[in-house]
């Protein structure tokens, strides 16, 4: 009997959001228009850590679709006690529960941000990719050099995260390349290129999320350092989204 009720359940299909901007110029639609159309948004908030030195501020008109890219921009020359201008774009479905996310793209030259790719409900549910741009290959106290992969602590302790810093594989700011995040009960998996780089089993989100991407700086050096003196842009040519909901 038990065979033949485990037939009768509905099989869950996965869900894909596949969403390639070099074919925004040919759309005809605003930069609005063609995100949410992809079933994207573009942030408008501000964040002030106390921890942090600056705070930044999420806006739209820091997104746009330039020759064939997405691009996320943090302005330069922020003066002190001011709100760093920033970008993020997020999904959506705020239900994802588990898969694999792909992004590809080339990142900025200029130190002073932090790119990320990674699922979030909360700051206590949340697993990243980042790409801190003032420490691609050298360090501090505080700060390893490398590509940032992290779980943040589901108990809300940040002293506590479960974080690794790896080498990268090859020159991110050179080039596209593909960041891969494959989230499961448990463990998230790390790709670089489709290299596997890291796995966190630690920490592991286990509540609906969404996916965001964005770039700000806050001015600290325990993480962003910054803020950036000139505009440092994110350009991100694709993404490949194929996950489950809870």
């Amino acid at each position: 009997m038990l065979p033949i009720l485990l037939a009768l359940l509905p099989v869950v299909a996965a869900k894909t959001l596949t969403v390639d901007f070099s074919t925004f110029a040919s759309s005809g639609l605003t930069v609005a228009e063609f995100l949410d159309q992809n079933q994207l948004y573009r942030s408008a908030y501000n964040v002030t850590p106390a921890e942090d030195p600056y705070g930044h501020q999420f806006r739209t008109e820091n997104v746009d679709i330039q020759n064939g890219y997405l691009t996320l921009k943090v302005s330069g020359g922020t003066q002190p006690g001011g709100l760093v201008p920033s970008a993020e774009v997020g999904t959506y479905d705020s239900n994802i529960l588990y898969g694999t996310f792909k992004t590809t793209a080339i990142s900025s030259p200029v130190p002073g941000v932090c790119h990320g790719f990674f699922t979030y409900k909360d700051d206590c549910q949340e697993a990243d990719i980042e790409i801190l741009t003032s420490f691609y290959n050298t360090g501090n106290t505080y700060v390893q050099p490398g590509l940032e992969l992290t779980n943040q602590n589901t108990a809300c302790d940040h002293t506590h995260n479960t974080n690794t810093a790896v080498p990268y594989p090859a020159d991110p700011t050179t080039g596209e390349h593909e960041y891969t995040l494959e989230w499961s009960a448990s463990a998230v998996k790390y790709y670089f290129d489709g290299q596997l780089v890291g796995t966190l089993n630690t920490n592991v989100p286990s509540q609906p999320s969404s996916f965001l991407w964005n770039s700000w700086s806050g001015g600290n050096v325990k993480w962003t350092a910054g803020p950036p003196t000139q505009d440092a842009i994110l350009r991100i040519k694709k993404i490949d989204l194929t996950y489950q909901t809870a």
